[in-house]
C-alpha cells in the first residue's frame, strides 16, 4: 500500500522529468521481424534474481533466456501449519523473453522441473511430489527511459496457467499487473520500485482474492562487472486475518561480456508467514 500511494502521487512528476531528459536514438522502426542492430542494443538488464522487475524491455527482434540453474526454498516456521515443515527445489526454470517492439516484450516462464517435500512433525506423515510447475505469460511495456535517462517507467501484466503436476500448484488461473519504476541515485546507486495487485486463490476450488505486491530494490556496482543488490518485498492479502509476507533479499550479479550474466541470491523471511530462506543460482543470456 505504501509503494502504491507513492507511485500514484509522484507518477505525473516522474513523467515530466522523463520528458526533460536527453532524447535517445530513434529505434521505433525495429520490430520482432526487423531486429535491432547489435550496435544499438541497450545495456544488458535481466529480470532476475530479485523480485523487482526492471521497466526495461528486451530489444526488438532479440530473445533473452533467464534461467534458474537451481533454486531452493525452506520453511520450518510457517504461521498456519506450525507442525508442517516444507522444502521446495527447482532446476532449469526458464523465462524466455522476446522483444516485440522497441517498447514491449512478451515473456514465457516455464518451470521445467520442481520438487516439493513436506513433513508433519507431530504425526511423522510426509508428502513428496516432483514434476513441472505452472506456466506464466507476461506482457511488459515501457513508457519512457528504455534507452537512456535517469528514470524509467513501465507496466506489466501477467497470467498464470494451471499446468503444474498435482500438489505443485493450486489448479487455478491467476493473474495481475505491476507498475514498474526505476531511477538513478547519487553515488552510482540505482533504485527499482514495483507495486501492483494480483488475483490469486489459496487452493483448488477456492474463490479468488486480491493480494497487493510491493518491492523496492537498490543496486550498486561492486567493482568491474560485479554488482550487488538489496531488496524488500512484501505480499499483503485482502483477506481478513491473513498474515503479511515480507522478505529481505540480497544477491550478486556478474556480467560476462555484453550478453551473459550469472547471478546468486538469498531471500530471508522477515515475517512468520514468509519462507525462512530461499536461495537461487542462475544465468541470463541474450541472443
Amino acid at each position: 500500500m505504501f509503494f502504491r500511494l507513492i507511485c500514484a502521487a509522484f507518477f505525473p512528476v516522474l513523467l515530466t522529468l522523463a520528458s526533460a531528459e536527453e532524447t535517445p536514438a530513434d529505434k521505433s522502426r525495429f520490430t520482432l521481424f526487423s531486429p535491432t542492430p547489435a550496435a544499438l542494443l541497450r545495456e544488458f538488464d535481466s529480470a532476475r534474481p530479485d523480485h523487482t522487475d526492471s521497466s526495461h524491455t528486451v530489444d526488438a527482434g532479440h530473445v533473452q533466456l533467464e534461467m534458474d540453474i537451481v533454486a531452493y526454498v525452506r520453511d520450518r516456521h510457517n504461521s498456519d501449519r506450525s507442525f508442517v515443515r516444507t522444502e521446495d527445489w527447482a532446476f532449469a526454470n526458464a523465462n524466455f523473453r522476446v522483444g516485440i517492439t522497441n517498447w514491449a516484450d512478451v515473456e514465457f516462464v516455464i518451470p521445467f522441473f520442481q520438487g516439493h517435500r513436506e513433513k508433519d512433525t507431530s504425526t511423522g506423515d510426509g508428502l513428496r511430489q516432483r514434476g513441472i510447475g505452472d506456466f506464466t505469460a507476461v506482457l511488459k511495456m515501457n513508457f519512457w527511459g528504455n534507452d537512456g535517462g535517469k528514470t524509467s517507467g513501465g507496466l506489466e501484466f501477467f497470467v498464470k496457467m494451471p499446468t503444474a503436476t498435482h500438489h505443485l500448484g493450486n489448479g487455478q488461473v491467476e493473474g495481475g499487473g505491476l507498475l514498474l519504476f526505476g531511477t538513478a541515485l547519487p553515488g552510482d546507486f540505482d533504485l527499482g520500485i514495483n507495486t501492483g495487485v494480483a488475483a490469486v486463490a489459496n487452493e483448488p476450488g477456492s474463490r479468488h482474492h486480491a493480494e497487493f505486491i510491493n518491492s523496492a530494490s537498490v543496486s550498486h556496482k561492486v567493482f568491474g562487472p560485479l554488482s550487488a543488490y538489496a531488496e524488500i518485498w512484501s505480499d499483503t492479502s485482502a483477506q481478513a486475518h491473513t498474515p503479511v509476507i515480507v522478505t529481505a533479499d540480497f544477491g550478486l550479479l556478474l556480467l560476462v561480456g555484453k550478453n551473459v550474466q550469472f547471478d546468486a541470491g538469498v531471500n530471508l523471511g522477515l515475517t512468520r508467514a514468509a519462507p525462512d530462506i530461499q536461495t537461487v543460482l542462475g544465468v541470463s543470456v541474450r541472443f
